[in-house]
């Protein structure tokens, strides 16, 4: 879809302006990567493939870095494991626990036990390396304040959590992307 729209592209910013337009273009790339992470998972949890089908609803962008792909990836990733393990999907993801912290770095400086846990979260959420070896430093941080880290995890997975992120047992009329299927959900429904 956004192979098309990129060929569109200087027509939309015509139309609707570049804010606009990036907004469009970022909205429909994020569907892809849902889409793309949405099927991986089912590769990787073939027994609950039918209920990660319906998973996309959990996807949505909570922060606008989730704009960058492997950033959204990584937030997508975590969500549809909580699925496939019958989690709750309420709590904050690493990314966002990340993300929350990056924030706050930038107003002040972190103290050691929010910098391991930024470091924790990152390397949880699998982000690529960014110049040094983050696992290293994490080890560190890991030693000197692993229960502190471990609390304000909690704190902080449980403060970010979104209420309303809950997979919603959606109208399943026992098709998906039009090919018929035996989905647990449809059965749920008609129940």
């Amino acid at each position: 879809m956004t192979d098309t729209l990129t060929t569109i592209e200087p027509r939309l910013r015509n139309l609707l302006g570049a804010e606009s337009t990036m907004t469009l273009l970022t909205t429909f790339a994020q569907q892809d990567w849902a889409d793309d992470e949405i099927t991986r998972a089912q590769e990787r949890h073939p027994d609950v493939a039918d209920v990660l089908y319906h998973g996309f609803s959990l996807l949505t962008a909570t922060h606008e870095r989730m704009s960058t792909e492997f950033v959204y990836r990584a937030h997508a990733r975590e969500l549809l494991e909580r699925v496939a393990a019958g989690q709750s999907t309420k709590p904050a993801t690493a990314v966002e626990v990340a993300l929350s912290l990056m924030q706050i770095s930038l107003a002040t400086p972190l103290n050691t036990t929010a910098f391991g846990l930024y470091l924790r979260m990152w390397r949880q959420a699998g982000l690529p390396d960014v110049g040094g070896t983050v696992t290293d430093v994490d080890d560190h941080y890991e030693a000197i304040a692993a229960r502190g880290i471990d609390e304000l995890e909690s704190i902080a997975r449980r403060k970010l959590a979104e209420p309303d992120r809950v997979l919603a047992l959606p109208l399943c009329v026992g098709s998906h992307h039009g090919e018929p299927v035996v989905c647990r959900l449809a059965s749920a429904r008609a129940a």
